[in-house]
């Protein structure tokens, strides 16, 4: 095989990979609507009565799950929000009010982010939410 059939063997598989991360990405939003689903249902138990240390550990698995895959299928945002909810749940036990709207706030926005499918950094926006959950996680 010549150096241009290589080549071109070369960028064809580079072509079919890129097909299949590009349909993965495509998934991945489906995904994600399904993991922030799970947590307005945990959320839901918390509603009604459930304890909030067992609700917290739920919501943990979910944003570590959330937090690992985002940016692998471009939703760096995604990542950013799921390490940002991981952390403050990790760094108390967040069971007061305050406390516990802030980590509604961060589902909620997870939310919007699937909704409205914002990949990427987000732009402006991303920065604006970033920025915000950093404030309310000091």
């Amino acid at each position: 095989m010549g150096n241009a059939e290589a080549k071109d063997e070369f960028e064809a598989m580079v072509a079919q990979a890129e097909a299949a991360v590009a349909a993965l990405r495509d998934s991945y939003r489906e995904q994600l609507l399904l993991d922030v689903a799970s947590l307005l249902d945990i959320w839901a138990g918390l509603e009604q009565g459930a304890a909030p240390a067992d609700i917290m550990q739920k919501v943990h698995a979910v944003a570590h799950n959330v937090k690992g895959q985002g940016g692998s299928f471009g939703y760096d945002l995604v990542t950013s929000i799921g390490a940002s909810l991981c952390d403050y749940i990790r760094s108390g036990e967040r069971q007061n009010a305050d406390e516990l709207n802030i980590v509604h706030a961060h589902i909620k926005i997870l939310k919007m982010v699937g909704d409205n499918d914002i990949a990427g950094d987000g732009g402006e926006t991303g920065e604006r939410i970033v920025a915000k959950l950093a404030a309310l996680t000091r």
